[in-house]
């Protein structure tokens, strides 16, 4: 299994989560809103309304408050799994000033004692994950009969997909590769954003500053 069919899966997952998370939100908005504030209104001076009101009433009463509840664990699932593909297109915040500006051997070595300590955090992850659902994930969330394993169970699935690429990463550099020795992910990469104004930053590369005019102009 490549890194790009594991990359396909991870999307469909979090767009899996991502889209019932956003259906659950929006049939507790309308139950709220609509059902209960609205058309129990309009039901109270039109009796032809009872019915329909009863009926939605039914419908959403009895997953209203699961609805409320669930996009929070599924917002962890998305922010996990989203994890993983900001890595593999490295989207993740890094302050590698320093790193760049030392010799090429030191370069190699830092970032191998880097990505070394990255793999030994995510190792620590999935072990503590596994004993926290061992111990509590047979417990019912407070809404619904959902184990609570199931919403944590993202916690050892993230520590081993973080640790694919990072690994494999880590690999090529132990062997000498200049690259990441990863196939990169079929992500489009984040567009550079536009400097104050409206201006490029191809454009501002070009300009000059007034005293550069100045000096040219004055002879």
């Amino acid at each position: 299994m490549t890194l790009k069919l594991v990359d396909r899966i991870v999307t469909a997952a979090a767009v899996v989560c991502l889209v019932a998370s956003t259906v659950m939100i929006l049939a507790n908005v309308f139950y709220r809103y609509v059902v209960l504030d609205w058309l129990r209104g309009w039901s109270r001076e039109a009796e032809w309304l009872v019915p329909l009101y009863d009926a939605l009433n039914r419908a959403f009463g009895a997953v209203s408050v699961t609805a409320d509840e669930v996009p929070g664990y599924l917002l962890v699932w998305i922010a996990f799994l989203g994890a993983y593909l900001a890595l593999r297109r490295d989207g993740h915040i890094g302050f590698d000033l320093l790193i760049l500006s030392l010799p090429a051997r030191a370069h190699r070595v830092l970032r191998i004692a880097t990505e070394a300590a990255i793999l030994a955090f995510l190792g620590l992850l999935l072990w503590q994950s596994l004993r926290m659902i061992r111990v509590d994930g047979a417990t019912e969330i407070e809404t619904a009969e959902i184990a609570q394993g199931w919403f944590m169970a993202v916690l050892p699935i993230a520590a081993l997909l973080l640790a694919l690429p990072i690994g494999l990463r880590l690999l090529g550099r132990l062997h000498g590769e200049n690259s990441n020795g990863v196939q990169a992910a079929d992500i489009p990469p984040t567009p550079p954003l536009p400097l104050q104004g409206g201006g490029s930053t191809s454009g501002a590369t070009a300009s000059s500053s007034p005293l550069e005019g100045e000096d040219r102009g004055g002879g």
